[in-house]
């Protein structure tokens, strides 16, 4: 079914993983398109298409509409399925993060963020999570959230928590492999103001030794 195509599109990709992430909640064109970091043509293209697919509730308020999930239309618990599965991951870790305490910075890295790029995924159904932890969170903490998520999602979620002064060691002598997971872009999940697990960010080293020597 088309409405069950995460495919085509990688404004749809963000769209759906964004509406999932809180399914009752309203958003206007202009946040959606500020929240998932495309263009509000882009955005506006894609939310009519779901709205003619019946997936979407349109409410009026005053000159503007706002858009939420429709959790009556008959293919929702398909969809939420194939999304908890695969682009709604990220979210759920992000929140699962949020009330963790002690967690200054957490990305995801590697094959998973292709899912949110134009260049198309490389990530399949048998690919991993590759998650890095900073900050003084329990191990076992993160440990728990791994295996919880990995289990509700079918992943194998593999974590890495550092502590951030250990972090800032690695980047100061230029750990190599610091530096290849910063080469490439990453899912911010914790920790980077103005960016959410929807929108793929790029940052250098330094740039991450920057926030992370902020005060807590």
């Amino acid at each position: 079914m088309m409405v069950l195509d995460l495919s085509r599109s990688e404004a749809r990709r963000r769209l759906f993983s964004l509406f999932f992430a809180d399914p009752a909640r309203e958003y206007h064109l202009r946040d959606l398109a500020r929240l998932i970091g495309m263009s509000v043509g882009a955005v506006q293209n894609v939310i009519g298409k779901l709205d003619r697919e019946g997936l979407l509730k349109r409410r009026p308020l005053g000159n503007l509409a706002l858009f939420s999930l429709n959790q009556q239309h008959p293919l929702y618990g398909e969809l939420e399925a194939v999304v908890t599965k695969t682009i709604g991951i990220a979210p759920q870790l992000a929140r699962a993060l949020a009330q963790t305490n002690g967690v200054r910075v957490a990305f995801i890295y590697g094959s998973y963020v292709s899912v949110f790029s134009k260049s198309g995924s490389a990530w399949t159904a048998e690919s991993d999570i590759d998650l890095l932890v900073v900050g003084d969170a329990d191990p076992r903490a993160i440990s728990s959230i791994a295996r919880d998520i990995g289990a509700l999602t079918n992943r194998q979620i593999n974590y890495t928590v550092l502590a951030a002064q250990e972090l800032l060691e690695k980047i100061a002598k230029r750990d190599s492999f610091i530096g290849e997971v910063l080469s490439k872009h990453i899912l911010p999940l914790a920790g980077f103001p103005n960016s959410g697990s929807t929108t793929l960010i790029r940052r250098k080293p330094k740039d991450l030794a920057t926030i992370l020597e902020q005060p807590a």
